[in-house]
């Protein structure tokens, strides 16, 4: 990822948290020697340096990895007027925040070792319901056939890579103009781009 320094974030703690709250990442590898790509959960292991996930045994991109993965996770973004500029000698862009990881996959194919994996998955994402959904409510022989149509895996982290392009490279008065240009729109990308560049203002980079 081209990142220049000003965008760059390394603190581990961080990117570990970022990659926990955009947890729904886009895993990219070669199939065949065609980029491929596929859109799914996963589960961070921060003292492993580890990625959890499963994907359909039906997918042909687990099958054809053989060669190290770039997982991305994406964060909060949104487009930048120069409008909001004090000239109109500039031109737009785009403020962002973003992570990639690049490690070995490997799968997981022990239903034992796999069923850890899906339980963890389910509880993570069911933590915030009323009334959680869990797995073992499901009839076992449901339960069986499901499983058998997915494969886990594993990815064990080589590189971490974080960039928070947040207008570090303007002014702060520039930087303050575009924070309230931002906080009079109503989606959620917008207002969190605005309280990042505006926690930027006060330190380097912020928590998620």
């Amino acid at each position: 990822m081209y990142t220049p320094s000003s965008f760059e974030v390394t603190d581990e703690d961080m990117l570990y948290e970022f990659m926990e709250k955009y947890s729904f990442a886009i895993l990219f590898s070669h199939v065949n020697r065609v980029p491929t790509a596929t859109h799914l959960p996963l589960l961070v292991d921060r003292n492993k340096g580890c990625l959890y996930g499963h994907m359909a045994k039906a997918n042909p991109q687990w099958q054809g990895i053989k060669e190290d993965v770039l997982v991305v996770f994406n964060g909060p973004h949104t487009y930048i007027s120069p409008s909001w500029y004090e000239t109109n000698q500039a031109v737009p862009t785009w403020n962002y925040t973003a992570v990639h990881v690049t490690g070995k996959f490997s799968v997981i194919e022990n239903q034992d070792h796999m069923l850890p994996i899906l339980e963890k998955t389910t509880s993570t994402y069911e933590s915030d319901m009323e009334h959680p959904w869990k797995m073992d409510s499901l009839d076992s022989k449901l339960l069986d056939k499901l499983t058998e149509a997915i494969d886990g895996f594993k990815i064990n982290i080589s590189n971490i890579e974080g960039k928070w392009k947040l207008s570090q490279n303007h002014s702060v008065e520039r930087r303050q103009r575009v924070i309230s240009a931002l906080e009079k729109f109503s989606d959620d990308h917008s207002k969190q781009i605005a309280k990042l560049m505006k926690d930027g203002l006060i330190s380097k980079g912020s928590n998620f």
